[in-house]
Parts: C-alpha cells; sequence; structure tokens
C-alpha cells in the first residue's frame, strides 16, 4: 500500500465518521498532531509512515466534510422554502437539462421578491422546472416567478438528498421564466454548451430513433431522449453503462487529439492539447462524477507516457477519488461515483487474475494458438466485464433492490460492438457538423452497430427471469461481501507456500486469540446493522400497562417519550433498540407524571446520559415522583424545560415535534403530542383525558390529522372519542397494554370504534415498530393488526 492510497482510505473514513458524528469532531481533528508525533517518534518505519498518512487523511477528511457544510440562515434562499408567488432573480449556471414535458435549470440565486413586495438579496443554488420551450441557456440572467419548495423524498429514491449533494436545496415547480440579460457567466462554458445543443441538434437530424437517442447518450451524455422501454431494458439487462460516458469514451478521445497534436505541433506540443481536449470533453459531457474520475486517472496516464514512468493503479485511482472529494465531499454517497470507483477498482485487482484463470481453462480444452484466439475475443467482452461485476454487484443490487442474470451474456454480445459505434458514430457527428450529407452517410454505418446493440439488448431482457427483485439489502451485507472479496483477493496473490503458512497460523492460535477475532468480526457487523439507515424510527415499546415511545430520526437523533411502569422492563426494551456502545438520549419527556409513565424513566436519567429533559406542567404524588424531582434538581437547569401547547422541537431538517396540550399552567394535564417528519404524521395521545381530546377535537381538528394515533390511556372505554377520531383519521392505531391488566384494555366499546383502523397491540405483538423512509409507512411487529 502507498502513503496516498492510505491517506485516501483514511480521507474518506474521516468524512463518514464526521457525517456520521460516529466522533465528535475535536477527536477527528486532534488525529493530525497525531500524525505529527507519530512521525517524528518512528522515522523511518514503513508501517508508522502508513499510520501517519493514515492519521492524516483522518482529520483532514472530518475538518472538509465540517467546512462543507452549508450556512442557512436568513441569507440562504432556502429558508423561504414553502413561500408562494415569489419572484427569484439569478443566473443559470449550470447546463439546461432539457426533457420530454420540462426543462430543469439550475440556478444561482441573487435576490428573492416575496409576495408583500419585498426584496431580500440570497445566496444558494435553486433548481427550476420550466415549460420544455423556455429559451434560457447558461449564462442567462432570468427571472422565475413561482412557489418555493422544498425537494421530495420518494419511496425508493430521496430527491432532496440528490440535490444536496449538488449544493441544490430548493426547488421550484412550474416556474414562469423571463430571460432578463445573456451571458452573465463564464464564456468558455457557454460556448462548449451551445456548441453541444448544436451537436445533439445534428446527431438527431442523422438518424432516427432509437438510434439517434442512444447515439446523443453514448457520445454526448444526453440521455434524456432515450425511451423508457429502452433505458429499463439496458438496466434489466445491467448494460446501462454502455449510454455512460466512461474512460472508453475519453481513451478515444485522447488517442485521435494525440496523433492530430504529434502531426502539427510534435511531441511538446501534445500534451496540452490532449490534456485540455480530454478536460473540454469532460465539461462538454456534463462532468459527472464517472467521468470526471476517467478524466483525473487518464490525464495521469498520458503525463507518465509522456515521462515514460509506470503508472500504479490503485495510487492513480486514490488520487482521483482524492481530488473529487476534496472539490465535493458528499460525493462519496453519489451512486455513480460509487460505482465509477468500486468498477475502476475492479479492472484494476482483477483483470490480470481473471486472464490468467480463463487462460488455464482454454489451454485444458485446445491448443495454444486457439486459447489465445479465444482470449483476444474474451478479454474485453467478458473478462472486463466480469472483472467489473465483481466491485459493483453489491452497489447495484443495494441501490436498485435487483439483480440480472443475463448481465455477463448481454455484455458478451454487444461489447464488441461499441468501439464501432464510437468511432462511426464519432466520425459521422464531426463530418455531418460541417456537411450533414456526408455525415448521413457515415452515421449509416453507426445505425448498424447501434442497432444491433438495441436488438440484443432488448432480446436478452426479455428472457424470463433476466432481473429478478431481491428487497432491501441491508449494510451489512455490502460491507461482509467486500471484506471476503478482500481477503479471498488477498489470499489469491499469496504463494501456495505462504497460503500454508497463514493457515498453519490459524491452526495454532490460541483459544482467546481465536475467540477475540471472531468477537471483533462480530462487533463490526454489529456496527454496521444498528447504524441509522436513513428511515425515521418511531417504536412502541412493550413496556407492559403503560407507555414508552422511541423516536429515531434518519440522522440519528433519539428522543423518548415515557418510560412505563418497570425500570428493568424499560431498561430491557431500550437496550434492545439501542446499539450496545450507545448510553446517550438526545431528550426524554414525561407526558404524565403517573407511575405507568414515570418509573422507567428514573432508571434511564441514572443509567443514560440525556441531554435535555421536559415535563409538562403537571404534579404528581408519592416517592416516585418525589424521586424524580431530586434527579432534575441535579441537573443542570438549562436542561430541563416544562413544555406548553404550541411549542416545537425541530429534529432533523425534515422533522419536528409539537406539543398540543396543555394550553396553560392553568390548565395543566397530561402533554399530547404532535411528531411531523416529512409527509408522515404521529398523534401521541399519551394519557389524555376525554376532556382534553373534545377540547383539541373542537379548538383544532386540523392539528390533530395524523397517519398514526397512540391511543390515549392505554386504551380505556372512554378514549378515542368519536369526534376526537374523526378529526385524527389515522390509518393505524397503536394500543400500549398489558396482556394481565386488570382494566379489561383494551376496552371493546373503543376497539369498535376503530374498526375501519388497522390495531396493533403490545399485548399480542410486543414492540410495535413504524418506519418511514420518506415515502410510505410501514410497521413490522411480531404479529398481524388486531
Amino acid at each position: 500500500m502507498t502513503p496516498l492510497v492510505a491517506f485516501t482510505a483514511a480521507w474518506a473514513l474521516g468524512i463518514v465518521f464526521a457525517q456520521a458524528a460516529f466522533l465528535h469532531p475535536i477527536w477527528l481533528l486532534l488525529a493530525l498532531p497525531a500524525a505529527l508525533v507519530l512521525h517524528f517518534g518512528t522515522a523511518g518505519n514503513r508501517r508508522a509512515i502508513l499510520a501517519v498518512w493514515a492519521l492524516a487523511g483522518l482529520a483532514l477528511g472530518a475538518g472538509r466534510y465540517l467546512l462543507a457544510q452549508p450556512t442557512f440562515d436568513a441569507g440562504h434562499v432556502s429558508t423561504y422554502n414553502g413561500a408562494t408567488a415569489v419572484t427569484l432573480t439569478g443566473i443559470v449556471t449550470g447546463e439546461p437539462d432539457a426533457r420530454a414535458t420540462y426543462i430543469h435549470l439550475p440556478v444561482t440565486a441573487e435576490n428573492l421578491r416575496l409576495s408583500n413586495g419585498a426584496e431580500i438579496a440570497v445566496r444558494g443554488q435553486v433548481l427550476v422546472r420550466a415549460s420544455p420551450f423556455t429559451p434560457a441557456c447558461y449564462g442567462d440572467r432570468i427571472a422565475v416567478t413561482g412557489a418555493l419548495e422544498t425537494p421530495p423524498a420518494f419511496e425508493e429514491f430521496s430527491y432532496r438528498d440528490y440535490l444536496a449533494r449538488r449544493g441544490i436545496y430548493t426547488l421550484v415547480r412550474e416556474g414562469r421564466v423571463e430571460i432578463l440579460a445573456s451571458h452573465q457567466a463564464g464564456r468558455v462554458r457557454e460556448i462548449l454548451y451551445r456548441f453541444k445543443a448544436h451537436a445533439l441538434a445534428t446527431v438527431l437530424r442523422l438518424l432516427p430513433e432509437p438510434q439517434a437517442s442512444l447515439l446523443a447518450g453514448i457520445l454526448l451524455g444526453v440521455e434524456s431522449g432515450i425511451s423508457e422501454e429502452l433505458n429499463a431494458a439496458f438496466s434489466a439487462t445491467g448494460a446501462s453503462h454502455i449510454v455512460a460516458i466512461s474512460g472508453f469514451n475519453l481513451t478515444l478521445v485522447a488517442g485521435v487529439l494525440a496523433t492530430v497534436a504529434r502531426r502539427f505541433l510534435g511531441r511538446k506540443g501534445q500534451l496540452p492539447v490532449v490534456l485540455g481536449g480530454v478536460w473540454l470533453y469532460t465539461i462538454l459531457v456534463g462532468a459527472s462524477a464517472a467521468v470526471v474520475r476517467a478524466a483525473v486517472m487518464g490525464s495521469l496516464v498520458i503525463i507518465a507516457r509522456r515521462d515514460e514512468r509506470p503508472i500504479h493503479g490503485p495510487t492513480s485511482l486514490a488520487l482521483a477519488a482524492l481530488v473529487m472529494s476534496a472539490a465535493n465531499p458528499l460525493i462519496l454517497w453519489d451512486v455513480g461515483f460509487q460505482l465509477g470507483l468500486a468498477a475502476t477498482a475492479g479492472l484494476i485487482f482483477f483483470t490480470e487474475p481473471l486472464t490468467e484463470l480463463f487462460q488455464r481453462m482454454l489451454l485444458r480444452l485446445m491448443s495454444s494458438q486457439r486459447a489465445e484466439i479465444f482470449m483476444g475475443w474474451l478479454s474485453e467482452a467478458l473478462i472486463v466485464t466480469l472483472a467489473a461485476q465483481l466491485t459493483t454487484l453489491p452497489i447495484i443490487v443495494a441501490t436498485f433492490q435487483r439483480l440480472s442474470l443475463v448481465t455477463l451474456l448481454t455484455n458478451l454480445l454487444i461489447l464488441p460492438a461499441q468501439p464501432f459505434v464510437m468511432v462511426c458514430g464519432g466520425a459521422a457527428l464531426l463530418i455531418g457538423l460541417f456537411i450533414l450529407p456526408v455525415g448521413q452517410i457515415i452515421a449509416w454505418f453507426a445505425w448498424v452497430f447501434l442497432t444491433y446493440t438495441i436488438t440484443m439488448v432488448n432480446l436478452t431482457a426479455g428472457i424470463p427471469l433476466a432481473s429478478i427483485p431481491v428487497g432491501q439489502i441491508g449494510l451489512p451485507l455490502v460491507w461482509a461481501y467486500y471484506l471476503a472479496l478482500a481477503i479471498g483477493t488477498w489470499l489469491y496473490s499469496q504463494s501456495p507456500a505462504q497460503r500454508r503458512e497463514h493457515w498453519e497460523l490459524l491452526l495454532h492460535l490460541g483459544t482467546w486469540q481465536r475467540v477475540g477475532a471472531l468477537t471483533a468480526l462480530v462487533l463490526g457487523g454489529v456496527f454496521l446493522y444498528m447504524r441509522p439507515d436513513g428511515r425515521l424510527h418511531v417504536t412502541f415499546l412493550d413496556v407492559g400497562q403503560g407507555d414508552a415511545v422511541l423516536i429515531q430520526t434518519p440522522a440519528g437523533r433519539q428522543v423518548l417519550i415515557d418510560g412505563g411502569p418497570e425500570a428493568s422492563r424499560m431498561l430491557s426494551q431500550l437496550g434492545e433498540q439501542l446499539p450496545f456502545w450507545d448510553r446517550e438520549l438526545d431528550a426524554v419527556i414525561l407526558t404524565s407524571p403517573d407511575a405507568a409513565r414515570l418509573t422507567g424513566l428514573i432508571a434511564v436519567l441514572e443509567r443514560y446520559k440525556v441531554q435535555r429533559v421536559a415535563t409538562g406542567a403537571e404534579i404528581g404524588r408519592g416517592d416516585i415522583y418525589e424521586r424524580w424531582l431530586e434527579i432534575l434538581a441535579a441537573r443542570d437547569p438549562g436542561s430541563v424545560s416544562v413544555l406548553m401547547a404550541g411549542d416545537v422541537w425541530e429534529l432533523d431538517d425534515a422533522g419536528q415535534l409539537q406539543v398540543l396540550w396543555p394550553l396553560s399552567e392553568v390548565e395543566a394535564g397530561p402533554l399530547v403530542l404532535r411528531l411531523d417528519y416529512g409527509e408522515a404524521s404521529f398523534l401521541l395521545a399519551g394519557d389524555a383525558t376525554t376532556v382534553v381530546e373534545e377540547h383539541l377535537a373542537q379548538s383544532s381538528p386540523t392539528a390533530l390529522q395524523a397517519e398514526v394515533l397512540q391511543v390515549a390511556r392505554n386504551g380505556a372505554a372512554t378514549s378515542s372519542t368519536p369526534a376526537f377520531l374523526e378529526a385524527v383519521a389515522p390509518s393505524v392505531a397503536v394500543i400500549s397494554v398489558s396482556a394481565d391488566n386488570y382494566s379489561g384494555n383494551p376496552a371493546p366499546q373503543l376497539l369498535a370504534r376503530l374498526l375501519d383502523t388497522v390495531v396493533y397491540r403490545t399485548d399480542r405483538c410486543g414492540t410495535i415498530e413504524v418506519l418511514y423512509d420518506g415515502h410510505e409507512l410501514k410497521v413490522e411487529s411480531g404479529c398481524p393488526s388486531r
């Protein structure tokens, strides 16, 4: 391992740790002085040198992520999300993305005029969706009239997170666009984008559909014209990489430019022409993560060949990843970046071993001459695809939740045709830009290979079980796959004698050493499994005849509401839900000071570090309540608060906890809370009485409407009155109740009122977990509803 590889790997880890808040930033930043101490203390030791680079990378990666966080204040345009009938002024600073029914304009905001006439200077990026016939171009200053929105998060794809990685937090749909001025941004980009638009129009005139749009995707990176059916076929067969701009395209561009430059400028003029051409082409096709990665690595290869230096693949790949993540740390979560990086790593590490493996297999079946002929055919079509598939498979399956069984067959059939598509299509485009009729004649040759590609993709996509759904693949399985792949690769790189030596060493390990290694693996797996999974978790804990609700946000914030009647049961339930290393809660809320909700919270405050404690104004009685007051008195006064109606706690960017009751200290009573997260809503009625329910139903019925209702008072006969249920209109009702309670809860009268609602009960189902992934709610429990 080279120092740069160690530095980049630790750099990426530092970014991930900082994003997950797994370690406090101060500990990550302290890695830098630790690296200096280690350097001067162990100079000359190779392992120490790698450790120094790794510690430095860890600290600097974390620091880069922290510096990249935007500041959302009154001057940021996203602060005004939700405002309607506004006029936004800004400059189009990205390439317009034209689709069939709309056009996307990336705009850098300058000024915002609100509906009341107030004008505000703003900053930040906005994505404007306008009519497909809007003539706005890169560099135009425009005025957009419409509504500012927060980008949505869908079930299988978070558009919000996707745009956030590009620095966009505001969306304008159906914006009315007025062009105020032109040529307000970089002239070089403007010229490139205008040339690209002209080139795209030329391609579309050279060929019919669907061949024209496929060639536009392969040459120019414009995939918007490809039909949904054809896109689905490419996806189902694992051949989507054919459409994406890749290192193959850049290699061809670099080769043509090198030939021309060497002929007219000699070797000295070749380097700037080739490098300049590669990066201009990168910008021209959109500078996606995969293209930039290929451009960085291609540039290194070009410079190394000029100086006649060897290229070390892992180091080049590490440098490409470092440059891109330094420019934008959030790119680590970009699927295109992940796939490009993984595919390149597969080519670097597995092409040669797979080639040797196939050579040995073929030599057993045929003569060396025939084997050489077959290897020449298999190398690009099968071996390269297999090498890339080995490293990209987990990402593809985890992201798209489908597994293509015909990937190798499809690529074996279509990859040999792609060089001819690039050469013939590129030549047709270049000539067609000047002499369209001649370009069309050359395009006929490209049409043959494009048609062949489309036919083979559609044919293999039609095979039964060509692509099978696999459901959600957890992160632990992904990392387990890569760990097994890494171990297998390392063992393959060893000689037979070395492998025997490692095996004997393993056999001679002591019992404690084996247990220690196995325990470390288990702990690592548990850590990966129990990290925040990007979903909201609202868990109704099975604490008996009482209430306890644990809220865990996608970003990892944790709020516990009530604690049930038994300390041991509460601690056991909490221990099952939280990672074993996590002894901290962001907040604890007591909705009513009775034993059924208070007892367990005392043990939680004694065992866990709790940042904030909140109660209602209601006063309790008895020894348990006195102990509660003692614990609160010992805390920092600033960490304890009394909640009233109207109080709002912001949980994450998309979530808040709102207090609906009590209205004042005079009307002191149990807290009634409402949790909103994205489009999901939960009403936590706690110990609300009939009087409270009726008052809320009359005074604020719209504030009660929620998808999930926690039934008040453990399902008592008088809880959830008809007026209250009509106002809430829940889809799911959860009743926290003990199986052996003496009250007969849940009462038959209550269950009759909930006849049209899906009901879950902790006495039958145990702990009930409601998950929200940004699009839909999902209930997980130990039994069916009712």
